[in-house]
């Protein structure tokens, strides 16, 4: 019975992240290419993590992720993916709570962040910006937010 509505469940999900998908990506027109300069490995702050592997320079867009939304109605609570989501787009009213494709959910979390993110509205798309320079083999972090992200039902995650 589990197995079964397991499956339904995730049936419905492809099937919205693939509407998602396609409404988003026959709109644009610009492409979005994949990072050059990142890649991902065992991080030795938390699961996986974000590395340079070329210097990145302050102020340099670095990542540009597309999102998918997820089915969660505005304003109401789910565990769905909640150590993997964003609010879309950045700031104080979200409309939606999405996921960043590309290495977008892997970036770990630091109070003394090395990168940040804003939401490009015309793309649907998270822009990763380096806040200093980044060097080969650093780990790239970004900042989840205040007490109120901590306190969001999330899993224990070591902060930095």
């Amino acid at each position: 019975m589990f197995l079964m509505v397991a499956v339904c469940f995730l049936n419905k999900l492809v099937s919205y992240i693939y509407k998602s998908i396609k409404k988003q990506y026959f709109l644009n027109k610009e492409m979005i290419n994949p990072p050059t300069k990142i890649y991902l490995k065992q991080s030795p702050i938390h699961g996986l993590g974000v590395f340079a592997s070329d210097k990145i320079f302050a102020g340099e867009i670095f990542e540009e992720c597309p999102i998918l939304t997820l089915p969660i109605p505005k304003g109401q609570g789910s565990p769905l993916l909640i150590d993997y989501r964003f609010n879309w787009p950045q700031g104080t009213e979200p409309e939606e709570q999405v996921i960043a494709l590309g290495y977008g959910c892997f970036y770990n979390h630091s109070e003394d962040a090395n990168c940040y993110w804003i939401s490009d509205i015309e793309k649907r798309t998270f822009k990763f910006i380096a806040h200093r320079d980044i060097e080969i083999g650093e780990e790239i972090l970004t900042w989840y937010g205040d007490v109120n992200y901590w306190n969001d039902g999330r899993q224990k995650t070591v902060v930095i």
